[in-house]
């Protein structure tokens, strides 16, 4: 008597109350239906089997599990990503997340749209292994195919267990041949500079080669240079590189880069810039050959300084490595340069050098033609940089 009397003095209240009831009871009802449909162990295989296409192994701690918030994901716990054949692990994170779309889960599909890892630790040395591991001049180089995107937020990448850089926030989408690749990434250093880099190519699989068109590639460092540089890259394997980039490179000024001691640098060098220096940039990645190295050619061209140079980039790599481990008391030999410059400031901690010019070598020989692939046309640069 005294339910019926409740419900006729307030129908609304009752029906409301069902309504949500039923609600509830209908995403209860679609949350196991989307944990069923979501099958960790499944989207587990499918990732270890995208990431041994690019020479790495995924292992975790913990079985992975469903999750629904704020998207369909699979979690995994205790994350970590090791190179084929290697102990130690080049990446390690105490969770990451597989995030699935929604049409794939709804078809009962097997995709993963992305990989998100947080607070990963990665390791420098590690990657350089796995680099050192991509194809040599024997057999032509394979693109790895990552149908999944990746998103790292406050990574770390240490080297010989020592902090690199901090805050590392790094974005990218799938690698696959004939699609676009992005990267966006961020990053601060021990000293509070911080730093992004952006990344756009094609890739595609040409014949017996890699081919990377409609490269475009901006960095900028905090209180240091920025570079927008557009271009083509061809790889064969090896050493055997092909490239051709244009753009710009701004450089800080010395005084601008330590405002404290703007005054009596200005006092001790009147000529020294006060302002942000820019320079057009020219640079042709020629192939090695035979006897000849992988040569770098390298043109600046600024208001009243310009520099054409040659740099065989792996031999300066190891003259530079000669010069670390010499021993004390050996003579330093000249760098395998060539080519000439005209520089007004040098600067590089306390060595301040002016009005700078080198003659190194003998003349630089023109480049030969079509050694390498052709520069990204104006209309190409422009529909990269959107």
């Amino acid at each position: 008597m005294i339910g019926r009397a409740s419900i006729g003095a307030h129908p609304w209240r009752w029906l409301v109350a069902t309504v949500i009831v039923l609600i509830l009871m209908m995403l209860i009802g679609a949350t196991l239906f989307v944990r069923s449909l979501l099958q960790p162990q499944r989207f587990t295989a499918l990732l270890q089997s995208q990431l041994a296409g690019a020479g790495l192994i995924l292992s975790v701690e913990k079985p992975a599990a469903p999750a629904l918030w704020p998207h369909p994901a699979v979690q995994l716990q205790g994350f970590q990503l090791s190179s084929i054949g290697s102990n130690a692990p080049l990446l390690t994170a105490t969770q990451a997340r597989m995030v699935v779309p929604w049409h794939a889960l709804l078809h009962r599909e097997l995709a993963i749209e992305r990989l998100e890892i947080e607070s990963p630790r990665i390791d420098l040395d590690q990657l350089q292994a796995l680099l050192s591991k991509l194809p040599q001049t024997q057999g032509a180089p394979q693109l790895p195919h990552i149908g999944a995107g990746l998103q790292i937020v406050n990574g770390t990448l240490v080297r010989n267990d020592e902090p690199q850089l901090f805050d590392i926030h790094a974005e990218t989408g799938t690698l696959l041949p004939g699609i676009p690749f992005q990267l966006d990434a961020a990053a601060r250093s021990g000293s509070d500079r911080s730093g992004i880099l952006k990344l756009t190519a094609l890739p595609r699989d040409e014949n017996d080669a890699l081919r990377f068109d409609r490269v475009h590639l901006i960095l900028s460092v905090q209180r240091g240079l920025s570079a927008d540089l557009a271009g083509n890259a061809l790889w064969r394997g090896g050493s055997d590189v092909a490239a051709n980039f244009t753009g710009t490179l701004k450089l800080p000024a010395a005084a601008a880069a330590n405002p404290s001691s703007a005054a009596s640098a200005a006092a001790n060098a009147g000529a020294a810039p006060t302002v942000p220096r820019d320079y057009a940039v020219a640079l042709q990645i020629l192939p090695a050959q035979k006897s000849v190295p992988l040569v770098a050619a390298l043109k600046l061209e600024g208001s009243n300084e310009h520099v054409d140079a040659r740099i065989p980039p792996l031999q300066l790599v190891d003259w530079w490595h000669g010069v670390l481990t010499s021993q004390p008391g050996t003579p330093l030999t000249l760098p395998p340069l060539q080519g000439r410059a005209h520089v007004e400031t040098l600067s590089y901690g306390p060595l301040q050098m002016h009005d700078v010019q080198v003659d190194a070598g003998p003349d630089v020989a023109p480049l030969p033609a079509g050694s390498a692939p052709a520069p990204a046309s104006a209309a190409t640069a422009k529909e990269v940089a959107h």
